[in-house]
Parts: structure tokens; C-alpha cells; sequence
């Protein structure tokens, strides 16, 4: 499905939710008891949330797919978690495979969490803290809500068009954050009532599961000081859509001393556990921040650094598709298309289900004239996630 066929549907559906508003009627928020305004009956929320949710992941860095053990660690949490929630909903759980720190939830219960943020945090208690904070938004409807306001307010869907295929180059659609359509518009910043709401919420829900709620506020007080610090790359992730505050970190200071006074078990924090699980990720943290400064590098078009630091990269592992898929980008940049296609290959063959790794592929076939395969690759990227780059060069084939 295309990024316009894609809103327009998306568009049409909350627009026949406009038009039956008045006999949807006020329900009550199963998080909050509190009655509103819905213009989305539940199963149309969890519809929504389900077209979303793969477009969502594909816009943001694909999913990541080497270390399925911690794919299967980091759901389990999350099920947990979404056991002592208010409201049941088809949760579901993955990571994303990219290096900003950030976490995120669409109507209908379908979260994620950034590999990037997984290796800031201490222990299970914060990932806990940062899973249930996630599954509130879903459960609050606050996801939902938004987009009710936005379609109403803000003209949020009729702007969709336009950034679709903003840019002339094709190699650009490589570097920059993807064609963004489901996560652009429905992964936006929340309000301070609903970070709050979250907050609180989610501490019961740590306290029900057996976390220590204290977590969420040491958690809550190392993204104040990031936010303070700005912090490379926080501010573009986490704390853009989740902004901290002072208050937020009272807030929850005083729910976590409420909470304590009605426990009489003891509560986890789960360090061990948590470094035992994120060992293999840890020890690619460095592979991962030369990437990242590499990709900077390119950016910047300082193409000789770029190329020394990924190959830095690609020496201490070579396990990892997104560090492929960086090289691939570079060697494209640096016109060395054949390169490019051995790196994009790896990348593939590592993680199969990543459309960019396909476009970029096809990028460096059609370099090298090899175009009954660039037009597999094209389509290829196609099916996984369909955009203006991918259109455009099978047009020109």
C-alpha cells in the first residue's frame, strides 16, 4: 500500500468516525474511570492501530533482528506488564533497530521500544517503567485522541500529501528518517495532562507486576538531566515526544511513596536480569556509536571520514544489518556501487524484512546497469513499504 493511499484510507476512515460521533456518544475511560467523548469505537482503534503498526516500524528503522532472545525478553516484560493493565487489548511488543533513544505506542496497544534506548537503561524496573508509561498511552486512548483532535484542529492528515516525496534526490530517501507516514502523524508529542496520566498509571501497573515503582522516578530524573545536558540525539528521540520535567519527576516521587505504603511483598528491580539480557547488545554498543558518528559524517558530506569510521565499525562485528545498511549508504555516496551492493546483501541476509536495505540495493544495481535486478530489489522494497523513491526508480527502469 502507498504512503497516499495509505492516509487517504486513513483519512476516509476517521472521517466516517466524524460523521457517527453523535451516536458513539460519551464512554468511560477504563484507565481513568472518567467519561468522553469517543470518536473511535474500540475495535476501529485497534484496526487502526494494526494497519499502523508495521508502516510505523518500517518509517523508523525496521525491526531488529539479531538477537531474538532479547526480542522474546523485552515482549515478556511487556505482557507482564499488559496483564495488570486497566484495559485488555492485543498488546504486542518489538524493538526497533535504530539508535535513538525512544519508545512508542499506537492505538491498540501496539508498542515499541528503540534498541538505542534499551542500552540506557539500568535495569528491568526502568524498562518496566518505560514499557507501562507506553501501554497507559495505548490504554488511555491518548494515541487515539490525538489523532481525533488533530483531524479536527490542526489539519494534521491534509499535510500527510505533501511530505510524501519531498525530496529530489533519490539518494536522500536513504539518509534521511524514511517516508514517514504512519509515525509521523500518529507518534507525536504528548500533552502534559496525558505524560502525567501516563506516569501515574504506569507506576500502578509496575507495583501490580512486581516493580519497585521507585524506577520510574530515578528514570524520570536521568531524562531530566539529559534534557538539561541536551544530550546528543535525546532530544530528536525520547524526550521529543515524552518532554521531562521537574514536575514530572515530584509527580512521581510522591506515587511511588503512596504506592510503597500499600505493598507487603517485596518489589524487583531486576538489575541482573536486565544486564544479562542486554550482555550481546552492550557489547555492540561500540560498533554502533562509530555508525552513528559515521552517518553524521555523511551527512556533513565528509565521505573519508565517514568511510574510515564504518569500517572501524564493520571490524569489531560484522553480525549487525544496520551497520551494513550504513556502509551501503556511504559507499553509495562515495559512487562505488558495487560496494554498496555487497553491503546492502549482508544487510538483507541478516534482516530480510527492512525495505531500505532493498531500495539501496536496487540504487547500486542500477549503477552498475544491472537492472532486471534493481527491478526485483525496487519491488521488493515495495511490498515491505511503498514510496516515492522506489516508484520513481522503477518508472525510470
Amino acid at each position: 500500500m502507498s504512503g497516499k493511499t495509505l492516509t487517504l484510507r486513513l483519512t476516509t476512515f476517521l472521517i466516517v468516525c466524524l460523521s457517527t460521533a453523535v451516536l458513539s456518544g460519551c464512554t468511560v475511560n477504563p484507565v481513568t474511570g472518567k467519561s468522553e467523548l469517543s470518536l473511535l469505537d474500540e475495535s476501529r482503534e485497534i484496526e487502526l492501530g494494526t494497519q499502523q503498526y508495521q508502516p510505523s516500524q518500517q518509517a523508523q528503522g525496521g525491526r531488529y533482528t539479531s538477537d531474538p532472545q532479547l526480542t522474546d525478553y523485552i515482549s515478556n516484560v511487556g505482557q507482564n506488564l499488559a496483564r495488570a493493565a486497566d484495559r485488555r487489548l492485543p498488546y504486542e511488543f518489538v524493538i526497533i533497530d535504530d539508535s535513538t533513544p525512544n519508545a512508542w505506542a499506537l492505538p491498540g496497544g501496539k508498542i515499541a521500544i528503540n534498541r538505542g534506548l534499551l542500552l540506557r537503561l539500568s535495569s528491568e524496573a526502568e524498562l518496566a517503567a518505560v514499557l507501562s508509561h507506553e501501554i497507559v498511552h495505548a490504554a488511555a486512548r491518548h494515541g487515539a485522541k490525538s489523532i481525533e483532535r488533530n483531524l479536527l484542529i490542526s489539519g494534521v492528515m491534509s499535510a500527510a500529501g505533501s511530505a510524501i516525496g519531498a525530496s529530489d534526490s533519490r539518494y536522500s530517501d536513504l539518509l534521511d528518517n524514511g517516508a514517514q507516514i504512519g509515525a509521523q502523524f500518529i507518534v507525536s508529542s504528548y500533552g502534559r495532562e496525558a505524560e502525567l496520566e501516563s506516569d501515574r498509571y504506569g507506576m500502578v501497573y509496575m507495583v501490580r507486576a512486581g516493580y519497585d515503582p521507585a524506577a520510574a522516578v530515578s528514570l524520570q530524573e536521568t531524562f531530566v538531566a539529559l534534557s538539561k545536558d541536551r544530550a546528543p540525539n535525546w532530544l530528536e528521540g525520547l524526550l521529543a515526544s515524552h518532554p521531562p520535567s521537574q514536575e514530572r519527576v515530584t509527580k512521581n516521587r510522591q506515587t511511588a511513596a503512596r504506592l510503597s505504603q500499600t505493598v507487603t511483598v517485596d518489589l524487583t528491580q531486576g538489575f541482573d536480569r536486565y544486564r544479562a539480557n542486554l550482555r550481546r547488545l552492550g557489547e555492540l554498543s561500540p560498533a554502533y556509536d562509530l555508525t552513528t558518528d559515521a552517518l553524521t559524517a555523511l551527512q556533513a558530506n565528509d565521505l573519508e571520514q565517514a568511510t574510515t569510521l564504518i569500517s572501524k565499525a564493520l571490524r569489531l562485528t560484522d553480525s549487525e544489518a544496520a551497520i551494513h545498511g550504513a556502509a551501503g549508504q556511504i559507499s553509495l555516496a562515495s559512487e562505488q556501487p558495487r560496494a554498496a551492493a555487497a553491503h546492502f546483501s549482508a544487510a538483507i541476509k541478516i534482516n530480510e524484512t527492512y525495505f531500505r536495505y532493498f531500495l539501496g540495493r536496487g540504487f547500486a544495481h542500477q549503477a552498475l546497469g544491472q537492472l532486471e535486478s534493481a527491478r526485483r530489489d525496487f519491488e521488493a522494497s515495495q511490498r515491505l513499504f511503498q514510496t516515492e523513491a522506489a516508484k520513481r526508480a522503477l518508472n525510470e527502469l
